[in-house]
């Protein structure tokens, strides 16, 4: 057939279906909204993640900064006050030593200039800090006027020779020149030791200082920024996060109630064999409309066929024109179990057909008990039985496997006065009869091959060696 009953009922279910449904949430789109609004959220948290980084390195970057122009400061300060020491000790004591250290500061070391460079470098030409610390190097440098011609002074006291170009290029006014060596040695320690001098030093203490407090309150402001954009990122993280835990937190009770629990509660319910309870998603509730149409189409039709008297008369089971109707209606998901009740001539010919009688209606009442509402028994001959199980595929053998152990015990109790009597037992699946296109007869290859084994026992056509089939 190109379509089963089953499918048809589905779609003609599908097409009775109200206009509501369609209304209700579709989990399709709570997951389309959930991915759309995480992808979103993660594009924001990675933007917001590289802000924290980028802060994170403004602020090292501040840091550097502060650092190299803090020392540069600082280098033009120690310049400074080295050069005081030097001169000062070369003026008293006249030793060439201090006057080559002194002059190694000025023109190899000269931390004075460098410093200035340094603080250029990261803050540039107008910066206040930048300018004050000009201001020192240029007060610095006068004192340096001062002191090269102290030590012009000195040099001549001393008599010395071989003098460095920059002391050699310091002309002394005719009035010092005239002086007495005692004397120029005197006026060259009050150059460097007097009033003008200090106040000069004072001078390039306070620009530095100056230049110092400029660099932190610079950095306090700019730490507090960073501290401040760093917050404002941070806590825009944790409001991400929180949607995201929210979000996640919404899909899955979206999917517990709108899937998870009709599933569960529709479980139960086909077990239980009454209608689907309509709620969750638009496609639970598509599925409860057409399983609850179906359910009630096969009511009606089974209550068609007790009425249309195709019952067996002995038994209160379908007969075997029911059995022929059914199995046209029912080809997919299908198992197919023929039962036969072995060495029942016996029981006839030893106790009588009323017995006998009495032993079918017991088999056929099992068989009816045992297995589902769904599920189709049937009397097919004499002695021979039939059960169409529906919604069965092979990986639930097991639970047809258990049914037909507990009919064999049941038929073994000889408490309601009855002979025991055993059963043998061929199954086939509508999907698993390969080489067979004929499920009967399928189930009754299989049925043959129990007979062969020595009765009292089941087989299933799929798992039967090809040995031992019968031909035909």
């Amino acid at each position: 057939m190109a379509a089963t009953s089953s499918q048809n009922q589905l779609a003609r279910a599908g097409k009775r279906l109200p206009a509501r449904l369609y209304h209700s949430l579709r989990i399709r789109l709570v997951n389309a909204v959930a991915i759309v609004l995480s992808a979103l959220l993660a594009l924001f948290a990675a933007v917001t993640v590289n802000h924290i980084f980028e802060a994170e390195l403004q602020s090292e970057s501040s840091n550097i900064a502060y650092r190299a122009c803090s020392n540069a400061a600082r280098d033009l300060q120690e310049g400074s006050d080295y050069l005081t020491s030097q001169v000062r000790v070369y003026v008293a004591t006249g030793n060439r030593e201090y006057l080559d250290a002194y002059m190694r500061e000025i023109e190899v070391t000269d931390r004075r200039g460098r410093a200035v460079e340094t603080i250029k470098y990261y803050l540039g030409e107008k910066d206040g800090a930048v300018i004050d610390l000009e201001d020192a190097l240029g007060y610095s440098n006068s004192l340096a006027e001062r002191e090269l011609y102290a030590i012009r002074l000195t040099a001549e006291a001393t008599n010395l020779r071989d003098l460095p170009a920059l002391v050699e290029a310091v002309t002394l006014e005719q009035a010092d020149a005239a002086l007495s060596p005692e004397e120029q040695r005197q006026k060259a320690e009050q150059m460097v030791l007097g009033d003008e001098y200090q106040l000069s030093k004072y001078q390039i203490s306070a620009s530095v200082n100056s230049c110092s407090d400029r660099l932190l309150e610079r950095m306090n402001t700019r730490v507090e920024e960073n501290n401040q954009n760093m917050r404002t990122w941070l806590n825009r993280m944790r409001l991400v996060i929180m949607a995201l835990l929210g979000i996640v937190v919404l899909d899955v009770f979206a999917v517990i109630f709108l899937i998870l629990w009709p599933l569960a509660t529709y479980t139960q319910e086909v077990k239980d064999g009454v209608p689907l309870t309509r709620f969750g998603s638009v496609e639970m509730r598509y599925m409860a409309d057409a399983y609850n149409t179906i359910l009630a189409e096969n009511r009606a039709r089974t209550k068609s066929l007790q009425h249309a008297a195709e019952r067996d008369h002995l038994t209160g089971i379908y007969n075997r024109g029911a059995f022929d109707q059914l199995m046209s209606e029912h080809t997919h998901d299908v198992a197919l179990l023929i039962v036969d009740v072995d060495y029942f001539k016996e029981v006839n010919d030893g106790h009588g057909h009323k017995v006998g009688d009495a032993v079918l209606t017991k088999v056929a009442q099992l068989l009816e008990r045992s297995f589902r509402m769904s599920d189709l028994t049937c009397r097919i001959g004499g002695d021979e039985f039939a059960v169409i199980a529906t919604g069965i595929t092979p990986n639930l053998r097991h639970v047809l496997v258990e049914k037909v152990r507990a009919v064999s015990r049941s038929l073994a109790d000889t408490s309601d006065g009855l002979p025991p009597v055993t059963i043998s037992v061929g199954i086939a699946f509508s999907e698993a009869h390969a080489g067979e296109p004929d499920l009967y007869k399928a189930a009754d290859k299989a049925l043959y091959v129990v007979k062969e084994r020595g009765r009292n026992g089941y087989a299933f056509y799929d798992e039967i060696a090809p040995g031992e089939v019968p031909n035909g």
